[in-house]
C-alpha cells in the first residue's frame, strides 16, 4: 500500500524531480567554476595594475634623478664653477647661488668640493620657506657613506637615490670641468633633492595616487610583512590593505645598488568592486539560466509523459518568450535613458567649466584694477624693487586674463551650434586684415592673397575663429624679420577646399607636429612670443567641429604654413 502511493508520487512528479536534480547539479558545477575563474582574473588584473602603477612611479623618480644629472651637466662643465673650486672667490656665490638658483633648478642642496676633497661650498634651500636655512643633513657624512660623490675621476659622474641621516634623497655628482670638459678637475660639485614632503606630495598629485617613500629602518604603519629584498630583488610586492586600498611595495637602489629604499604606492580597488558585482550579475544570470534550463527539462519531461501537459508547456513558454521580449524592449528603454543622461551630464559638465572659467575673471580684475591704481597713483611712495614686483603682479593678472578668457573660448566652443551658411571669402578676409591694419602697417608686412575660390558653404563665426587665431600667429612669429611676409591661399578640388596660410618667421621643428596642436603646448617662451598656448587647439576643436582638420609644414628659420582642409 504505501508502495503503491510512492510509486503514484513518483509518477506524478517525475518532470519535477528531474528538473529539481539538474538545476541543483549545474548549480554545484557552475557556481564554484564561475567564482573562482572570476576571482582568478580580477586579482591577476588587479596585481597586474597595482603593478604597473608602482613602475609607473618608479620611473618617475628615475625621470627626476636623470632631469638633476642634466641640470648638474651646465654647472659642472662651466668656467666660473671651476675657478670658484680652485680659489673659492666670493663673488661666485654672490653671483650665482642664490634662493632664485635652488627654486629654478628645483634643488634644496649645491656641494662643492675642491680638488682635496674639502667642502668648500654647501647650503640647504627649504621648500616650504623658499629661502636658504640650516641643513637639515651634515654633508660630510653623506659624502664619506657613499664616497662616489667625491671620485674626480669618473666623467660621466654618479647619479641615484641616497639614504643618510634619517633622509631619503636624490643625489647626482660630476668632476669640475672647464667649459670645454678638460682638466684636470678641480673637485666635484654635488646636486642633491630631498625627497620630502612637499615632493611626494608633487609626486602623489602628478600620478594621482598616495605615495610613500622610506629608509627600510622606517616602521610603515599598517604595513604588512614584506618579504626581506634579497626575496624581492625588482620584483613588487602587492598587499591589499582593505576592501578600497590595495597597496604595492617596491625596493629602489641607492646610489651603491643596495635595497635600502621602499616605494609604497596605493592604488583604488576598482576592479575588485567591480569584480564583486560582476559575480553577483552573473550569479543572478546562471540562476536565471539554470531555472529556464531546468524549466525546460521539467516540461520536455512531461510532454513525453503527456500531450496534455505538452500543450501547457508550450503555453507557458508562449508567455516566458513574451516577458523575453517586453524585458528586452524595457532594457532597450533604460539604455536610452542611460544615454540622454549622460548627454545631459556632459553638457551640465562643459556648463560647469564655463563658469568656473567665467568667475575667475572677476577677482582678476579686482588684483589687475587695484595694481594699476598703485602703480598710476601711489609710484612715489614705493621704491624701485616694490614697483618692479607690482609690474609683475599686473602683468601677470594680464597674462592669466588673456588665459581664462582663451580658456572661456575653447570652451563655448563645443557649445556653439555649427551654422553652415555661404560665406564671401574675399571680404571675410579683408575684415580680419583690417583688425591688424596698424601693425602691418607700422611693420610694412607684405600680405599676397592667391585666391582659387570666391565663396565657401562653412560655418562663418568657427572659420572666422580659426582664420584670426592663425593669422595672429602668423603676425606673432615673423616680428623678428625685417621682410615679413604672410601668404593666404585657397585651392578647391572635387571633395574639398584647402586653405593655406604662410609667413616667413622663425619656425618650428616638425617632430612637434602633434604637440602644438595641444591645449597648453608651447615650443616658445612667453617672453619672447606671448600667448597661452590655447589658440591651435582651439583651431583643431574647431576644424573637426566643422568637419575638416589643420595641419601644418614648417622649416626652422624659414617659416611656417598651417593648411585647412574643409570638405564640399
Amino acid at each position: 500500500m504505501v508502495f503503491d502511493k510512492v510509486k503514484e508520487v513518483l509518477q506524478k512528479n517525475t518532470s519535477a524531480f528531474i528538473a529539481a536534480g539538474l538545476g541543483i547539479g549545474v548549480s554545484l558545477v557552475i557556481f564554484p567554476l564561475v567564482i573562482i575563474s572570476i576571482n582568478m582574473v580580477v586579482k591577476n588584473g588587479e596585481n597586474k595594475f597595482t603593478e604597473l602603477e608602482v613602475i609607473r612611479v618608479e620611473n618617475l623618480i628615475k625621470d627626476e634623478i636623470d632631469r638633476t644629472s642634466r641640470s648638474l651637466g651646465d654647472w659642472s662643465n662651466w668656467n666660473d664653477t671651476y675657478q670658484f673650486a680652485e680659489n673659492q672667490n666670493q663673488e661666485f656665490i654672490e653671483n650665482n647661488l642664490f634662493a632664485e638658483t635652488y627654486e629654478n633648478l628645483d634643488l634644496n642642496s649645491i656641494v662643492i668640493l675642491n680638488s682635496s676633497q674639502q667642502i668648500v661650498y654647501g647650503e640647504y634651500f627649504d621648500d616650504e620657506t623658499q629661502s636658504i636655512t640650516d641643513s637639515p643633513i651634515d654633508f660630510a657624512p653623506l659624502i664619506k657613506a657613499y664616497p662616489e660623490l667625491a671620485d674626480m675621476n669618473r666623467p660621466e659622474g654618479y647619479k641615484g637615490l641616497a639614504y643618510s641621516q634619517g633622509h631619503v634623497m636624490i643625489v647626482a655628482s660630476n668632476p669640475i670641468l672647464t667649459s670645454l670638459n678638460e682638466g684636470p678637475p678641480q673637485g666635484n660639485i654635488i646636486f642633491i633633492k630631498m625627497i620630502n614632503k612637499q615632493r611626494i606630495n608633487h609626486y602623489s598629485k602628478i600620478t594621482l595616487r598616495d605615495i610613500g617613500i622610506y629608509s627600510i629602518e622606517t616602521t610603515i604603519e599598517d604595513s604588512p610583512a614584506i618579504p626581506a629584498p634579497a626575496k624581492l630583488k625588482d620584483i613588487v610586492f602587492i598587499h591589499p590593505k582593505n576592501l578600497n586600498v590595495i597597496t604595492g611595495y617596491k625596493y629602489l637602489s641607492d646610489l651603491q645598488n643596495k635595497s635600502i629604499i621602499l616605494l609604497q604606492v596605493d592604488n583604488d580597488r576598482d576592479l575588485y568592486n567591480q569584480g564583486r558585482t560582476t559575480k553577483v550579475i552573473i550569479i543572478v544570470i546562471l540562476s536565471v539560466l539554470i531555472l529556464f534550463i531546468a524549466i525546460i527539462a521539467f516540461f520536455f519531461t512531461r510532454s513525453v509523459l503527456n500531450a496534455r501537459e505538452l500543450r501547457e508547456e508550450e503555453e507557458t513558454s508562449a508567455k516566458l518568450l513574451e516577458s523575453t521580449r517586453r524585458n528586452a524592449i524595457e532594457l532597450e528603454k533604460r539604455v536610452v535613458e542611460r544615454t540622454r543622461e549622460l548627454e545631459l551630464k556632459n553638457k551640465d559638465m562643459e556648463t560647469f567649466n564655463y563658469t568656473v572659467s567665467h568667475d575667475l575673471k572677476s577677482p582678476l580684475r579686482g588684483i589687475s584694477g587695484y595694481s594699476a591704481l598703485l602703480i598710476n597713483d601711489h609710484a612715489n611712495q614705493l621704491d624701485a624693487t616694490g614697483m618692479d614686483y607690482l609690474q609683475k603682479i599686473n602683468d601677470s593678472s594680464q597674462r592669466m586674463d588673456q588665459l581664462i578668457q582663451d580658456l572661456l573660448v575653447y570652451t563655448k566652443a563645443n557649445r556653439n551650434e555649427i551654422n553652415k551658411i555661404e560665406v564671401e571669402l574675399d571680404p571675410l578676409f579683408d575684415t580680419l586684415l583690417l583688425e591688424y591694419d596698424e601693425e602691418i602697417s607700422k611693420r610694412n608686412i607684405a600680405i599676397v592673397k592667391n585666391m582659387e575660390c570666391a565663396r565657401l558653404v562653412v560655418d562663418r563665426e568657427g572659420f572666422t575663429l580659426v582664420l584670426r587665431n592663425l593669422l595672429d600667429n602668423a603676425l606673432k612669429f615673423t616680428k623678428t624679420n625685417p621682410n615679413p611676409k604672410i601668404v593666404i591661399g585657397c585651392k578647391k578640388s572635387d571633395t574639398n577646399v584647402i586653405f593655406a596660410i604662410s609667413d616667413n618667421g622663425v619656425g618650428f621643428d616638425l617632430k612637434f607636429h602633434e604637440k602644438i596642436f595641444d591645449i597648453f603646448q608651447r615650443l616658445n617662451q612667453a617672453e619672447e612670443y606671448p600667448g597661452t598656448g590655447i589658440g591651435l587647439a582651439l583651431v583643431k576643436k574647431t576644424m573637426e567641429r566643422m568637419g575638416g582638420k589643420v595641419y601644418a609644414e614648417s622649416q626652422i628659420g624659414v617659416g611656417s604654413t598651417f593648411y585647412l582642409e574643409i570638405p564640399l
